[in-house]
C-alpha cells in the first residue's frame, strides 16, 4: 500500500513539473524583445518579405537571410535612443579577407560611431570571409557567390522592418571589403549614396563593367606603404610573402579620375593641406 501511494505522489509530481515548465515556456515567449537577441528569416532567392513586426530597440540583433540557397549572416546594431517614428541612415560595413562583420565592427568602432551619430549598422559576413569584389580571385567569386543580390535582398529587408531614410545608404570596407564597396558604387549607385573605400582600390577586372546609373560619392583611403593594396596599382598578392587572394586593382590616381569622369567631375585633383590640430 505504501508502495502505491509513493508511485502516485512521484506521477503528480512529475505532471506538475510539467505543467510548470509549460507555463514558464508561455510566459517567457511573450516576453517583448530586445536587444541581443537572434532573429532568422528566409527569403527565397533573395526577395525581400513583407511586413514585419519585430519590435527592435538599441542593442546588436545576428541575423540571417537565405539568397540562392546560402543562409547569410549579419550583425545588425540599433543606435542608442532609437525611434521608430523616426529615419534613420543606413550604414553597412564591409570586413577584409578573412574577416568578420563582428571582427569589423569591433576593430573600427563602428558601433559606438552608430550610438553617437544616430544611425543604423550592418556588419554582413562574406561567404569563405570574402566578398566577390570583381578581380576574379577571391573565394566567394569563385563559387559564384551573388553578392550583390545579397546586398539588394539585406537592404530590402531592412527597409522592410525598419525606418530607413532610402536617401541615406551608405557603405565602407576594409581591403577585400574596400575594393567591394568600389563595385557597390559600380552595381549598386540607385541604392548607395556614397561609398567610401578604405585600402581598397578599383579592381582593374571591373573597369570595364563599371555603368553605375547614377552619379555617387566616395571618400577614398589608402597607404603609401600598403604591402597588399598598392597605391601605384597592381597585383594584391604581398609582395614579399606571396599571401593573399592576388588579383589586379587600378592605382588611387586611375581610380579616382575613373569616378571623377563617371559622375561628371573634373580629372584634375585639387589639393588641400589639412590644417594642423
Amino acid at each position: 500500500m505504501r508502495k502505491l501511494i509513493f508511485i502516485i505522489i512521484i506521477v503528480i509530481l512529475v505532471l506538475l513539473s510539467i505543467i510548470i515548465a509549460r507555463r514558464v515556456r508561455e510566459r517567457f515567449n511573450n516576453l517583448p524583445t530586445n536587444g541581443n537577441q537572434t532573429t532568422n528569416g528566409t527569403l527565397p532567392d533573395g526577395v525581400p518579405p513583407t511586413g514585419g513586426s519585430f519590435a527592435y530597440a538599441p542593442g546588436d540583433y545576428k541575423e540571417s537571410i537565405t539568397v540562392d540557397g546560402r543562409e547569410r549572416t549579419y550583425l545588425l546594431h540599433i543606435p542608442t535612443g532609437f525611434d521608430a517614428a523616426k529615419k534613420y541612415p543606413l550604414v553597412l560595413g564591409f570586413h577584409g579577407g578573412n574577416g568578420t562583420g563582428e571582427k569589423f565592427a569591433r576593430q573600427t568602432g563602428f558601433k559606438e560611431k552608430a550610438d553617437a551619430e544616430g544611425f543604423i549598422a550592418v556588419f554582413p559576413d562574406g561567404i569563405e570571409n570574402n566578398w566577390n569584389d570583381g578581380r576574379g580571385t577571391t573565394d566567394a567569386e569563385k563559387q559564384g557567390v551573388d553578392d550583390i543580390k545579397f546586398l539588394r535582398s539585406l537592404v530590402g529587408r531592412l527597409q522592410e522592418k525598419l525606418p530607413i531614410d532610402a536617401k541615406r545608404i551608405y557603405a565602407t570596407g576594409v581591403s577585400n571589403g574596400g575594393i567591394f564597396s568600389h563595385r557597390l558604387a559600380c552595381d549598386m549607385a540607385d541604392v548607395f549614396a556614397a561609398t567610401a573605400p578604405v585600402i581598397g582600390s578599383l579592381a582593374t577586372n571591373y573597369v570595364a563593367k563599371c555603368n553605375p546609373v547614377a552619379p555617387v560619392s566616395l571618400v577614398v583611403i589608402q597607404g603609401t606603404e600598403d604591402p597588399f593594396i598598392p597605391i601605384e596599382g597592381g597585383d594584391t598578392k604581398h609582395k614579399r610573402l606571396g599571401i593573399g587572394d592576388g588579383g589586379l586593382v587600378e592605382s588611387a590616381d586611375a581610380a579616382m579620375k575613373f569616378w571623377a569622369k563617371k559622375n561628371g567631375c573634373a580629372t584634375s585633383p585639387t589639393t588641400v593641406e589639412p590644417r594642423p590640430a
